[in-house]
């Protein structure tokens, strides 16, 4: 029998953002793929970060790495540069 892995920190944020339709929209417009629900916005975490699971985020460095730079930096700069955004259109 295989052991199920739990997940930790960085598998709950994925969710969380998986959740938030402003991280889809970013999703989609990085991936050129439409993302219009939680499951699609999983679906391409696990493709890109070449996992099975979300916990597999917590577990397996390389996917760490992939979901960091693929997923929450460009996340990080994606509301940046929507705030910027704002403060110029006052």
């Amino acid at each position: 029998m295989t052991e199920k892995r739990k997940g930790g920190a960085l598998s709950r944020l994925a969710a969380m953002l998986c959740n938030n339709p402003e991280f889809r929209r970013m999703v989609a417009v990085r991936t050129g793929r439409p993302c219009d629900t939680p499951d699609d916005a999983k679906a391409r975490i696990l493709e890109r970060c070449d996992i099975t699971s979300r916990a597999d985020l917590d577990h397996v460095a390389k996917a760490e790495a992939e979901f960091h730079a693929a997923f929450r930096l460009p996340w990080v700069r994606w509301q940046q540069g929507a705030r910027q955004q704002k403060q110029f259109s006052r």
